[in-house]
């Protein structure tokens, strides 16, 4: 299976659903782009009003998050995440997600989990001018996203970066 996971990057303009089995985005994707699938691991508070309006009505098929926060959507799936970060190692054979510092990296955890992708296409996720991320943390999700990889085509998954962000160079 063929799946395209979406971040809110520059990138994303060099996104086309042709060829996609399966789209999942994160947060306020439905902005740009109605995937069917909708990861959103961020508390409320976190988004402007604009995009928490925006995640508020989007109608994905599922609406995966660990939060109880959207308990009451009924597209509602509640995941539960590993309790540390994959800095060494990603474990993608327990029942916990894995996760970072990055909503569209347990996007493309749930890709291969939950929908056995083969290939991983990552667009608009770029990291650069990031509001929230510094340097440091931009490092880290480096690090998670290229363990991440590797548990992939240990799998016989693959993850393919769009674009020329801090991930552009990670399967090089």
């Amino acid at each position: 299976m063929k799946v395209a996971v979406l971040g809110l990057g520059p990138s994303l303009k060099l996104f086309s659903p042709e060829g996609y089995d399966l789209v999942i985005g994160v947060n306020d994707i439905w902005k740009f782009y109605p995937a069917e699938v909708v990861v959103c691991v961020d508390e409320r508070h976190r988004f402007s009003d604009e995009r928490m309006k925006i995640i508020d009505e989007c109608r994905p098929k599922v609406f995966y998050t660990q939060l109880d926060t959207y308990f009451e959507r009924f597209d509602y799936h509640k995941i539960e995440l590993l309790p540390n970060l994959p800095t060494y190692i990603c474990q993608l054979n327990l029942k916990q997600y894995p996760h970072s510092m990055c909503s569209p990296f347990i996007a493309c955890a749930i890709a291969y989990k939950d929908y056995r992708a083969t290939e991983i296409h990552l667009y608009g996720v770029d990291l650069v001018d990031h509001p929230h991320l510094t340097t440091d943390i931009c490092d880290q999700i480096k690090i998670h996203f290229k363990n991440l990889l590797i548990a992939l085509r240990q799998n016989g998954s693959n993850l393919i970066v769009h674009g020329s962000g801090i991930l552009s160079k990670l399967g090089q």
